[in-house]
């Protein structure tokens, strides 16, 4: 008989709960906005209804689906949900909502969003599973007379006090160059550092990316 027991599996119910709350948001959509599908079809692919995006790394691939939410007072804001996975199996739902800041009538060009983003993640060591709340955004800047073009910075920062499970934190950022290839479709490469604080640091992506975003 061996001297030592095993360490009970995990139950990744973290994880599921995250990604549940990631299709609840998308569910929620309001019916409201439903007859203003054609208006939002301006110039402005930002106002564009619905969008896909997806990026694939080296090691990674990572599919978000976003749309235009109404939240009352607050207007209408971005919405994405989606799920990463890397070449470790490591299983990470995301889902975020950002709301625009400041007036870009007066700093043509610049946009900057912030808001929260909730991670439910099943990580392949030792089946441990986290769920965090983190804050961050993405300042934007789209150059030319058609603004066709552009880059962004994305950073998103999820302290101990609200990261549950086996980390202590989590650190999302990344730097992207854009262009837009149609009215509908942007082509796109980044780069991304993506870690977890376990006990020993757990980098699920740390790599260039390329990648395509579609508005519908």
């Amino acid at each position: 008989m061996s001297g030592t027991a095993s360490a009970p599996r995990r139950s990744p119910i973290l994880g599921i709960l995250s990604l549940a709350c990631a299709a609840a948001l998308l569910v929620h959509a309001d019916a409201s906005a439903q007859p203003d599908r054609r208006t939002t079809r301006s110039s402005d692919s930002t106002e564009e209804f619905q969008v896909v995006e997806a990026y694939l790394s080296e090691d990674a691939l990572q599919v978000l689906y976003g749309r235009k939410l109404d939240v009352g007072e607050l207007g209408r804001n971005d919405a994405r949900a989606g799920v990463f996975i890397n070449e470790d199996r490591d299983l990470i739902g995301i889902a975020d909502m950002l709301f625009e800041v400041g007036e870009q009538r007066r700093r043509p060009g610049w946009s900057l969003q912030i808001g929260p983003r909730a991670y439910g993640a099943l990580i392949s060591i030792e089946n441990q599973d986290i769920f965090a709340i983190a804050l961050g955004g993405t300042l934007t800047y789209r150059f030319g007379r058609r603004r066709a073009a552009g880059v962004s910075l994305t950073a998103f920062y999820a302290p101990d006090i609200v990261t549950f499970g086996n980390a202590d934190n989590i650190k999302d950022g990344l730097a992207r160059f854009e262009a837009r290839v149609s009215d509908t479709t942007d082509l796109f490469i980044g780069y991304r550092i993506f870690e977890f604080d376990l006990d020993v640091d757990r980098e699920v992506d740390d790599n260039m990316h390329v990648g395509v975003r579609h508005r519908f």
